[in-house]
């Protein structure tokens, strides 16, 4: 209920004891309901333009939601946008240099975050800062003989994984404790019946996976000397590169081929049914197959919902495979152009694993049903985080002038909500 419809049906009780105040006549109209009909009187009043100004506010906040919605940003969330522009991870560091607890926009979104004291809210990497703006200048001023350096700050995001993300793996913010997802894998059964015919009942089955949380640390460490050189707006833009950088090429790897042996993750490919291996080197046709028996119907209803990543060496021969053969002439447009036109993805990764007897494995997303990328449609996979980065160690260097950051993501591991979402294939190289 809004504030206006409280205050009218608020009016509407004030009416009706006017209404029965005005009907006593006599004795009954006594000085206590006198008194009583001159506070309802000033109450109906005062309701009045209170009514108004909530009607006001009210249409301004439903302008405000629709020019958010616009944009793509729910109301709820635009406060806490605004706030993440204005913090700055410097600030957090500087503030643990010091011993102190942070202030201002750091201390109003580490607190909306939920976090302890000695963490930073991971979503400071979700948004970039705004960029510094130059004011216009008319006179022209010929450059002094020693100019400053303009550091262009890069500002790469931790969970934009190259690989997670195109194969859309989520990773949702999650609370305290472990966290579990549950999927229906026994479905309840329907079939035609005959008159008077009875339905027979079927127990659906609840599959839960849960993930505990598990850590992925980086280590940065700056020589007081250096701080005072680069200054404060740039050090904020060095850190963020230098941590990005060395959390998510971690996570990545993670996500991708974490054994799930203490302490790493399990990653995908090894949720994933490990194929038989080859005898015999890929050729143009045995690409398209791969791809081609990859279409199952529910997840994959066209070539375009399969793509695939592999290995660096099973791209580079895909890349120099075409169709000719000795003695024919069928085209010579290499495999990975032609996957391009025809299916949904074909690319490769560092972080892919190394052959092995020359059979070197790749990932199959089909994603149909998720309509390229989990954020946009059903979610086919998970990997939660517990939205903070902590810190810790930041006085061992403290002789030499030196300070090292040591920072730690609780990460859980990848949950596969849909397993025939995806598959492992392998290829044969030499």
């Amino acid at each position: 209920m809004t504030e206006s419809q409280k205050i009218e049906l608020r009016r509407s009780k004030v009416r009706e004891r006017l209404a029965e105040i005005a009907k006593l006549e006599g004795d009954a109209y006594t000085d206590e309901i006198k008194a009583e009909e001159r506070a309802l009187q000033d109450e109906y009043g005062d309701l009045e333009r209170r009514q108004r100004t909530a009607i006001i506010a009210e249409d301004r906040e439903v302008q405000e939601g629709r020019a958010a919605a616009a944009e793509g940003v729910r109301p709820e969330d635009r406060e806490r946008i605004e706030l993440r522009s204005r913090a700055q991870v410097g600030n957090y560091l500087n503030a643990f240099l010091r011993g102190r607890l942070v202030d201002g926009a750091e201390a109003e979104l580490a607190a909306a975050s939920g976090i302890g004291a000695g963490s930073i809210p991971i979503e400071l990497w979700d948004v970039p800062q705004p960029e510094q703006r130059q004011a216009e200048t008319r006179a022209i001023t010929p450059a002094p003989g020693t100019v400053g350096v303009n550091l262009d700050p890069i500002r790469p995001a931790v969970f934009a994984n190259s690989i997670a993300a195109r194969l859309g793996i989520d990773m949702p913010r999650v609370a305290s404790g472990t966290y579990a997802s549950a999927t229906i894998t026994t479905s309840q059964t329907a079939a035609a019946k005959a008159k008077s015919a009875a339905a027979a009942a079927t127990a659906g089955a609840l599959t839960v996976a849960t993930a505990t949380p598990k850590r992925v640390s980086a280590r940065l460490e700056l020589a007081l000397e250096d701080i005072a050189a680069i200054g404060q707006q740039n050090f904020e833009s060095i850190l963020r590169q230098n941590l990005s950088l060395a959390l998510s090429d971690a996570l990545d790897d993670q996500a991708i081929n974490g054994n799930g042996t203490a302490p790493n993750l399990t990653g995908i490919l090894h949720r994933l049914t490990a194929p038989t291996a080859k005898t015999a080197v890929e050729s143009f046709d045995t690409f398209i197959a791969s791809f081609v028996d990859g279409i199952d119907g529910l997840w994959a209803l066209t070539t375009q919902d399969v793509a695939m990543v592999v290995g660096v060496n099973t791209y580079k021969l895909a890349a120099r495979t075409f169709r000719d053969a000795t003695g024919q002439d069928l085209g010579n447009v290499a495999f990975t152009e032609y996957a391009k036109n025809l299916f949904g993805g074909f690319w490769t990764n560092k972080r892919m694993p190394a052959p092995a007897s020359d059979n070197q494995d790749g990932i199959i997303y089909r994603k149909g049903r998720s309509m390229m990328g989990a954020s946009a449609g059903m979610r086919t996979a998970v990997c939660p985080h517990w939205g903070e980065i902590s810190i810790d160690d930041i006085y061992s260097g403290a002789a030499k002038a030196e300070r090292s950051f040591t920072m730690h993501v609780l990460l859980g591991d990848v949950i596969l909500v849909q397993p025939d979402a995806y598959a492992r294939s392998t290829f044969h190289l030499a």
